[in-house]
C-alpha cells in the first residue's frame, strides 16, 4: 500500500456533494390530502355490476332452486 492512502491531504476524491434541501410542508400535506381522497373513493365507491352480478347469481340460483325443490 502507499503512503498517501487513507490520508486526509489526498486529493483524488472529489469534494462531498451539497446537503439537499428539506421538502417543504406543503408538499407534504398535499400527498397525505391526495392519498385520504384516493383512500376514501375507493373505500365509498359501490362495487361494480359485474362483481356483484357474479356472486349474486350463484347465490340468487342456489336460494332460488331450494324453495323450488320442496
Amino acid at each position: 500500500m502507499s503512503e498517501t492512502h487513507g490520508n486526509p491531504s489526498d486529493h483524488h476524491h472529489a469534494p462531498p456533494a451539497p446537503p439537499e434541501p428539506k421538502t417543504p410542508l406543503w408538499l407534504t400535506a398535499l400527498g397525505a390530502v391526495l392519498f385520504l381522497i384516493a383512500g376514501l373513493l375507493w373505500g365509498l365507491t359501490p362495487a361494480s355490476t359485474h362483481e356483484t352480478g357474479e356472486h349474486g347469481g350463484a347465490a340468487g340460483s342456489a336460494s332460488a332452486a331450494a324453495p323450488g325443490g320442496r
